[in-house]
């Protein structure tokens, strides 16, 4: 037996507003992944400037080491993160 019309249209619009607000969750989500990202990139640099900036040679290598632990660490770390909340939403 066929859905009648008017539970069917109810249904659409039920089902696209879910859809609306999934998608609308999951650009956010992407949007602030992005901007973490960026931020891990230029706490990384700024670490890496204190390499330049000091004269110890010891020291300027572990800035620089600090730097690289920081940025690929950091957006590894916040990729993952992003990747885990999106299995748990359901977006892939």
């Amino acid at each position: 037996m066929p859905i009648p019309k008017k539970y069917y249209e109810e249904m659409q619009a039920k089902r696209a507003e879910e859809h609306r607000r999934a998608e609308r969750d999951t650009g956010r989500d992407l949007f602030r992944t992005g901007l973490m990202c960026v931020l891990w990139c230029v706490t990384g640099l700024v670490v890496f400037a204190l390499a330049f900036h000091t004269t110890d040679p010891l020291l300027a290598q572990v800035f620089k080491w600090g730097a690289y632990v920081v940025t690929y660490g950091g957006i590894t770390t916040t990729l993952a993160r992003a990747y885990l909340r999106g299995e748990r939403r359901g977006d892939w």
